[in-house]
């Protein structure tokens, strides 16, 4: 678990600080990886708010920036 938050936290203090878009698509591992641990019932632990916590705060981190990743055509 550490070495895969480590691996987040590059992601997102370099590339995707940058407004790198395959940081953009790499960083959706996230809420998939705790979808799909609240779906399967999967650790960590029982209680599964902690889970929902983080797809919260990871789609959030990733759908509000999007058209910063994505401008109009107009803007290009």
């Amino acid at each position: 678990m550490a070495g895969l938050g480590l691996f987040g936290a590059l992601i997102v203090l370099v590339p995707y600080r940058r407004r790198e878009r395959w940081a953009w698509y790499a960083l959706w591992f996230y809420p998939l990886f705790w979808a799909a641990h609240l779906i399967g019932n999967l650790p960590p632990g029982n209680d599964h708010v902690h889970q929902v916590v983080f797809i919260a705060l990871s789609l959030a981190g990733l759908l509000l920036p999007v058209r910063a990743f994505f401008p109009p055509r107009s803007s290009r």
